[in-house]
Order: structure tokens, then C-alpha cells, then sequence
């Protein structure tokens, strides 16, 4: 049997979540036979990609990817950091990468672009499940956009395995209208920074007021019983403000090589030196499997999953 129909693929992987080429592969085998095309896929161990997908993925690799006017940031998890160092996974991520780079994807859109002529995003992506016998997903991508020569791109892979992957990202976007060759250089300074110090905003501007104000409400309660009086407390508190503005926002934080100063007084030297008017526009951050919540589990339960994921 040499064709086999598309509701017949589908068919066949609604029942045995394998991925497409691998459904149509084990019906051309069978002679379009269902039961035994299940069989054939389970000998060949890549059924079941469907129930691996419900598993919890919180290892993985970040990946970076930039052209002349935009930069990408995407997640992609695993369930083992084993598989980070997969060949397979590793070669999939640097193409979903190179699709992804084209042009802006939201994710949805980006699952359904082409992969190989054959089959898109998404479908590529169940095949490997299916073949590495893990869950894998892609969980979040980010872009930063330039529309003239007047903005850099810096970016910083941390634990990085090649130039494009690693398990920390961030990028950034830095405005200057004059241009000088150490732009980029502080660029990507100013990234690795934002993975050590990991703020929340560039500034205060950035913070949200209700954030803000619940920040002044815990400290004000914990001040409440101390017998001080009000406009003491109302200054203890603006004091304690000021702290976690230095805490959570880039610029006010102390720079990462050379805590005496922040990262303001850092720009404001860089631009004094080089006759520029360096400014941060923006920036994205991503720790892998960051705000995944992983099941603790012992070493016997551990064993115990392991077997049963076996039979």
C-alpha cells in the first residue's frame, strides 16, 4: 500500500501519540493496518510521545539568535538535563532558531510554521519526543526590535554549551545616536550584569505602583509596634524604598564588576569617554525553568517512575 490517507495518520496518532512521519512510516510497514501499526511503533519504542507530554519538563537549554533588526530569546525544556546534551534536541533547537529569527513569532504561530518541507514546528517537535523518549517544550520566546542604526543589540548566554545555547539568556537593547565601536562590548556587559543581579525593571518608572505600595505596607507593619512615631516611620520607610529600588532595578543597582559604583554612574562614565549618549531601552531575561514547579521526589520513587515509564 503506497498511499495511505491523512485521517488514517491522524487516526493513528490520536491513539498512539507518535509524530506524523512516524504514524505514516508504520502504516506504510502494515498495510494500513491500525492494531498492527501500533505494534510496529511500540517495538520501534517511539509511542506514547502524547503521555510523555503530560510529564513535568523544567531542564533544557535557552537560545539566542539575532539578524540586523531583531534578536530572539527562546526556552525550550526538557525533563532531564541529559537531553540538553542530546544531538537531536540540540539540532532542533538551532533550527527552530533559524525559522524563528525570520520574522516576529508568537508561539502559537511559531508551532505552525514550517520545519523541513514535510512537516511544521509543532508535529517536528512530537517526532522528537517520541525519539528521545522525554517531554520537550517549547515554553517561551521573547523579541527585541530595532527599526534604524540608532539602537545595539548585547546578549549574554551563561553556562553556555555553544554560541547559541546555554542555560541562563538575557538580551538588551541599548540606544545611542552617536555610534562607537565599544557600544557593543558594554551592551553585553550590561547583560551579564542583568543575569547576576536579575532586576525586575530599568528603573523606578518600571515598577508598578501597586508593587510599590505593598512594599511599603509590609515595612510600615513591620515598623508598626516598634514606638516610633509616625513621621520617623514615614522616613524609615522612604529609606527602605530607596534600598529596594537599588535591589530590583538595573540602574540602580551596583555594577556587577565594580560594586562602588551602579550601573547609572557606569553609563554615564562610558558615555563621557566615548562622546555617546548611551541609554537601556529594554531588556529580557530568561532562567531556565524558572517558575516551573518540580515534584521532589526520593531516591526509591525515583527508581519506581523510571520502571514504570519502561513498561
Amino acid at each position: 500500500m503506497s498511499n495511505i490517507s491523512t485521517d488514517k495518520i491522524k487516526e493513528l496518532r490520536e491513539k498512539s501519540g507518535a509524530g506524523m512521519m512516524d504514524c505514516k512510516n508504520a502504516l506504510l510497514e502494515n498495510n494500513g493496518d491500525l492494531e498492527k501499526s501500533i505494534s510496529w511503533l511500540r517495538k520501534k519504542g517511539i509511542s506514547n510521545a502524547e503521555k510523555k507530554s503530560t510529564r513535568i519538563a523544567s531542564e533544557g537549554l535557552i537560545g539566542i539568535i539575532s539578524n540586523k533588526n531583531n534578536i530572539l530569546l527562546i526556552e525550550i525544556n526538557t525533563e532531564t538535563d541529559f537531553v540538553s546534551k542530546n544531538n537531536d534536541f540540540q539540532t532542533f533547537f538551532k533550527t527552530v532558531l533559524d525559522i524563528g529569527i525570520a520574522r516576529e513569532y508568537d508561539l502559537p504561530g511559531l508551532l505552525l510554521e514550517n520545519y523541513n518541507n514535510v512537516e511544521n514546528i509543532g508535529e517536528a517537535l512530537q517526532n522528537l519526543i517520541a525519539k528521545i523518549g522525554e517531554n520537550i517544550v517549547i515554553r517561551r520566546l521573547e523579541y527585541l526590535s530595532k527599526d534604524s542604526d540608532e539602537y545595539e543589540f548585547g546578549f549574554y548566554l551563561h553556562n553556555k554549551i555553544n554560541n547559541n545555547l546555554g542555560k541562563m539568556g538575557c538580551i538588551t537593547k541599548i540606544y545611542s545616536s552617536k555610534r562607537n565601536s565599544n557600544i557593543s562590548d558594554l551592551a553585553n556587559k550590561i547583560c551579564m550584569h542583568i543575569t547576576a543581579f536579575k532586576p525586575l525593571a530599568i528603573d523606578e518608572n518600571g515598577i508598578s505602583k501597586d508593587k510599590i505600595d505593598n512594599e511599603k505596607e509590609i515595612y510600615i507593619t513591620q515598623l508598626k509596634d516598634s514606638g516610633k512615631p509616625a513621621n520617623i516611620i514615614e522616613k524609615i520607610v522612604e529609606g527602605k524604598i530607596k534600598k529596594y529600588f537599588s535591589e530590583v532595578t538595573l540602574l540602580n543597582q551596583p555594577w556587577v564588576m565594580d560594586p562602588s559604583v551602579n550601573v547609572a554612574k557606569v553609563i554615564e562614565d562610558f558615555n563621557v569617554k566615548n562622546t555617546t549618549d548611551v541609554k537601556i531601552d529594554d531588556f529580557k531575561l530568561f532562567v531556565l525553568g524558572e517558575g516551573i514547579e518540580v515534584e521532589e521526589k526520593n531516591f526509591s520513587e525515583e527508581v519506581a517512575s523510571q520502571i514504570k515509564n519502561t513498561t
